[in-house]
């Protein structure tokens, strides 16, 4: 047998779970890399470019036994904290990026996961999100999930960007609404379809379920995975937890 195909999963069960259960040189064919943010600090000089610029906006590590890491939101209305990847991802290695995401208040909170043409904004201007009520974007190209109290509804909504144009969103099908406490597995993939004229696609994934697509969602530049975290309706400090964030891209 020259290759296996796998449907859903493969599971290691007896001395297959205890002992070394791979032979040979596992090489994947594309890039995979998880982190769990479980080492003392998080890599601010190497790994990411963190941004707090608000009032008390603190992001770090978790510990106490909880992987990944918690951010505080500023304690003041429509101010904005970042942390982002380098700009390591182009369109054509079909990247994916994932995410385990936990809001404390939903209500208090503005939150964006996906990708960017941009390591960080100037808050309280977000990647993209529903400030005042209307989806608006300071990033020039990106595709990702937002929830924001300003949208006055706990609903997770798929939004894109290209070239600066107009911000392109829609609900999450089947509709999402974001509680309190809950943690949500957010999933972003873009592709360079087969076209003649290739179209830069988006799609978007919550627990594992196809929740939205765009094609033309953005253009070909590069982009980092972003995370964006705010405060809305003057609520004070709000917690969100985000347990790893996994990357997969073709390696060029």
């Amino acid at each position: 047998m020259q290759q296996a195909r796998i449907s859903r999963e493969i599971e290691f069960v007896g001395d297959a779970n205890q002992e070394a259960n791979v032979k040979g040189n596992l090489l994947p064919e594309r890039r995979c890399i998880v982190d769990y943010f479980d080492g003392k600090v998080i890599d601010e000089t190497n790994f990411y470019t963190i941004t707090v610029g608000g009032t008390s906006d603190a992001i770090a590590v978790s510990g106490g036994g909880v992987p990944g890491f918690t951010v505080a939101t500023g304690t003041v209305d429509q101010q904005v904290c970042f942390i982002a990847t380098p700009l390591v991802f182009d369109i054509s290695e079909n990247p994916v990026i994932e995410a385990k995401v936990n809001i404390a208040d939903v209500s208090g909170t503005s939150f964006f996961f996906g990708f960017s043409d941009a390591v960080t904004e100037t808050t309280p201007d977000s990647t993209i999100d529903y400030a005042g009520g209307t989806l608006a974007a300071a990033a020039t190209d990106a595709a990702g999930f937002v929830c924001d109290a300003d949208k006055g509804s706990s609903a997770l909504y798929c939004a894109t960007i290209a070239t600066g144009g107009t911000v392109a969103g829609a609900l999450a099908s089947p509709a999402i609404t974001w509680t309190d406490g809950i943690s949500h597995t957010l999933r972003v993939e873009l592709k360079e379809s087969d076209a003649a004229t290739p179209t830069h696609d988006a799609y978007f994934y919550c627990d594992g379920i196809q929740v939205g697509f765009k094609q033309s969602a953005v253009t070909d530049v590069p982009f980092c995975a972003m995370f964006n975290f705010g405060t809305r309706a003057n609520d004070g400090t709000n917690a969100v937890y985000v347990r790893y964030l996994a990357k997969f891209s073709d390696i060029p």
